[in-house]
């Protein structure tokens, strides 16, 4: 009849396979088939969205200033570790009329824990950026949060 020892050893021998397959990027917890799908803009420069901001001439591409709108955006995470961003923006010159704007960003994602990294080659016009945040849940959410160019930026989408 076999001991406890020996009993707790088999035991072990048992679960060490599962554990090790848990490491796995295939495995049901991989971090990018959890952080998978679209969240929203709600945070935009430290301030809640839809937000307008003043213009100042030769600021905001506009030579004789006027506003900048940030209307909606979007992120859309992929399981394969691609990532798309789009926001739209309508900016109005002082005495003229609006124009829509929108910007567009591809590239990488890769999640450490509540840590995520993305990466975006340059791109129409826009130079490379990498930046950094927190991915965590919250309440009944989802959020990333970062900061780029000393700016708070968040996305949601419902877990």
């Amino acid at each position: 009849m076999p001991t406890n020892r020996v009993l707790r050893l088999l035991s072990v021998a048992a679960i060490a396979p599962l554990l090790l397959t848990s490491c796995d990027s295939n495995n049901p917890f991989d971090p990018s088939d959890d952080a998978a799908g679209t969240y929203s803009l709600t945070i935009y420069a430290d301030r809640s969205v839809p937000v307008t901001f003043p213009c100042d001439p030769g600021q905001c591409g506009l030579t004789n200033g006027g506003t900048f709108r940030v209307n909606d955006g979007t992120i859309v995470l992929s399981r394969n570790g691609t990532f798309v961003e789009t926001n739209h923006y309508t900016t109005t010159p002082s005495g003229g009329s609006a124009q829509p704007t929108t910007f567009h960003s591809e590239g990488t994602y890769e999640i450490f824990g509540d840590q995520i990294e993305f990466y975006a080659p340059p791109q129409n016009g826009f130079d490379e950026r990498i930046f950094n945040g927190i991915f965590e849940y919250a309440d009944d959410d989802i959020r990333i949060s970062y900061e780029e160019d000393g700016a708070t930026y968040e996305y949601i989408r419902p877990s």
